[in-house]
C-alpha cells in the first residue's frame, strides 16, 4: 500500500458507501473514534492494544488487509502504549451494569414499603371500626321525644348518620342529639375509609308519644348540669 493511511480508509469508505455511523455499527468501534480517525486527529486515540484491535475491525469491515492497514499506521505516527492509567473504552452497545449502591437503595425502599403495608394493611384497606353505644340494641321503644345517638369511631374516618357528616371527637367518640318523630325512627350510622371501605350499623327508634312524653327543652334541661330537680 503506497498510499498515506488517512486516504486508505476514506478510499475503502466510499468504495463501500458508508456512512460514519454505519461503519461504526458494523465494525462494532465507537463512533466518536471512527470520526477521529478520518479526520486524522490521532493522539486522542487509545492506546495501542485498544488501538490495534480496533483497526482490526475496521479493516475486516471494508475489506482490507489488516495487517498491512496496521503496519501502514504505525510508519506514520507514533502509537502509544498503555499505561496503568488506561481505560478500555465504552461500546455504545452494551449495556451499562447498575451500581452496586443504586441497586441496594432500591431493594431498601421497596422492602420498607412492602413491611409498611404489611403492618398497615388492615387500617388501610380492612372495614373501618364502628361501635354505637346508644342505643346498644338494633330497635328500642322510647317516650322521649329528643334522643342522643353516641359511639364510638376512628379519629382518621368519616362518620356520617343519615347521610349527615359527625365530627368525632379527639378521644374517637361521637355523639349526635335526633329529635323522633312519632312512630319508627331509622338511622344509618356509617364510618368511611379514605381508600373506600366502610361499615354501617342501623338503628331503629320507636318513639311513643304520651301525655306525659318530655319535650325537647324539658330533656336538654334535664340532661343541664344546672337543671333543678322538680319537686
Amino acid at each position: 500500500m503506497d498510499k498515506p493511511f488517512k486516504e486508505i480508509i476514506i478510499d475503502a469508505i466510499e468504495h463501500k458507501g458508508l456512512s460514519i455511523g454505519k461503519l461504526a455499527e458494523l465494525s462494532r468501534v465507537p463512533e466518536h473514534y471512527v470520526e477521529l480517525i478520518i479526520r486524522g486527529d490521532y493522539e486522542k486515540l487509545p492506546s495501542s492494544p485498544y488501538l490495534h484491535g480496533y483497526f482490526t475491525r475496521l479493516s475486516e469491515t471494508l475489506n482490507l488487509e489488516s495487517e498491512l492497514v496496521w503496519q501502514v499506521f504505525k510508519k506514520e505516527f507514533d502509537i502509544r502504549t498503555s499505561g496503568e492509567k488506561d481505560l478500555l473504552p465504552k461500546n455504545r452497545f452494551a449495556f451499562e451494569p447498575i451500581n452496586n449502591t443504586k441497586i441496594f437503595t432500591i431493594s431498601s425502599f421497596v422492602v420498607l414499603v412492602f413491611v409498611y403495608l404489611i403492618f398497615r394493611f388492615n387500617a388501610l384497606f380492612g372495614k373501618p371500626y364502628l361501635v354505637v353505644l346508644d342505643p346498644a340494641e338494633s330497635n328500642i321503644s322510647t317516650n322521649i321525644e329528643t334522643y342522643v345517638l353516641r359511639g364510638n369511631a376512628e379519629l382518621e374516618n368519616k362518620l356520617s348518620i343519615n347521610n349527615e357528616l359527625v365530627d368525632i371527637k379527639e378521644d374517637g367518640s361521637f355523639e349526635k342529639s335526633v329529635l323522633l318523630q312519632e312512630g319508627v325512627n331509622t338511622f344509618e350510622i356509617k364510618t368511611k375509609k379514605f381508600l373506600g371501605r366502610e361499615t354501617s350499623v342501623s338503628r331503629q327508634i320507636i318513639f311513643e308519644k304520651t301525655d306525659s312524653s318530655p319535650s325537647s327543652s324539658e330533656t336538654e334541661n334535664e340532661n343541664s348540669p344546672d337543671a333543678i330537680p322538680s319537686e
